[in-house]
C-alpha cells in the first residue's frame, strides 16, 4: 500500500482504539458532537486528518442508528 493509504488507516483505527467511542456514538445527539469530541481526544489539527476522522465517525453512526429506522 501507499504511504498516503496506511496514513489514513492508521488514523482511523485511531478514532476506533478511542475509550468510549461507541458510547459517544450512542448517547450523541448528532454527528458533530461525537467530531468534535474525537478532534480533541485525538488532538487532530490538519483538515485532512479531521476529515478522514469524520468519515469513520459518519459511516459507523449510519451503521449504528441505521438499526432504529
Amino acid at each position: 500500500m501507499g504511504k498516503v493509504k496506511n496514513y489514513m488507516m492508521d488514523i482511523e483505527d485511531k478514532v476506533y482504539a478511542i475509550d468510549g467511542f461507541e458510547n459517544k456514538i450512542s448517547e450523541s445527539e448528532n454527528t458533530s458532537e461525537v467530531k468534535a469530541w474525537v478532534t480533541e481526544k485525538l488532538g487532530l489539527t490538519s483538515s485532512f486528518d479531521i476529515g478522514i476522522a469524520s468519515d469513520v465517525i459518519d459511516d459507523v453512526w449510519n451503521e449504528y442508528w441505521g438499526y432504529y429506522l
